[in-house]
């Protein structure tokens, strides 16, 4: 009987861990949108999704072209700042997907406005913030004030639509739409700032 119930509370627990997993990497196979991911370590993991359906297009020479775009980066910044993780085309669709050492280079590379905060230095006035957001926990509206009450906290402003994935959870957030605590689609209209617990 105690060999039943220890197995019974090792398959729960089991279960429970999988259902609190953070996000290790992009998984190509459930990828069907721009997908961002960052890590605890603050990289970046970056799937792009484009229509390849021309009977014209080559994957040899987007291939190419990405691995001499990456390269002419990586020699600029000395280091090996970008590395593809995999290019796939499959059902019309090409997949790509890239890993950024940081940020910076995520943003330097795709020419976005990605900006990454610690609690304090929004607090601090470095960017306009909405007066309140959105809690996970509850739904309700939270004065930003309370929002970023917690210096452990950080910031996350996406300004282009996307599946956002962090290693971290979710706090508060406003202009998207939530998936899970993990996790959430930014706004194509305006900007969406996420707070979350690294």
């Amino acid at each position: 009987m105690q060999k039943l119930v220890l197995s019974v509370t090792l398959v729960l627990c089991l279960i429970l861990l999988a259902g609190c997993s953070k996000n290790d990497e992009i998984d190509s196979k459930k990828t069907s949108n721009n997908t961002f991911l960052l890590k605890e370590d603050g990289s970046i993991e970056s799937a792009t999704v484009e229509d390849f359906d021309k009977t014209y297009y080559d994957s040899t020479e987007l291939d190419t072209y990405v691995t001499e775009k990456i390269n002419n980066y990586n020699a600029e910044k000395a280091s090996e700042a970008i590395t593809k993780k995999s290019l796939e085309i499959k059902d019309g669709k090409a997949l790509l997907i890239l890993t950024y050492a940081s940020i910076e280079d995520y943003n330097s590379f795709n020419e976005k406005d990605t900006v990454l905060l610690t609690a304090a230095q929004a607090k601090g006035g470095s960017v306009e913030l909405p007066q309140s957001f959105t809690a996970v926990k509850k739904g309700k509206t939270t004065a930003a004030a309370t929002a970023l009450g917690n210096d452990k906290y950080e910031v996350l402003i996406v300004k282009e639509k996307l599946d956002v994935l962090l290693q971290g959870t979710i706090k508060y957030y406003t202009s998207g739409t939530l998936k899970d605590k993990h996790g959430i689609q930014t706004s194509e209209e305006e900007s969406t700032i996420i707070i979350f617990k690294p």
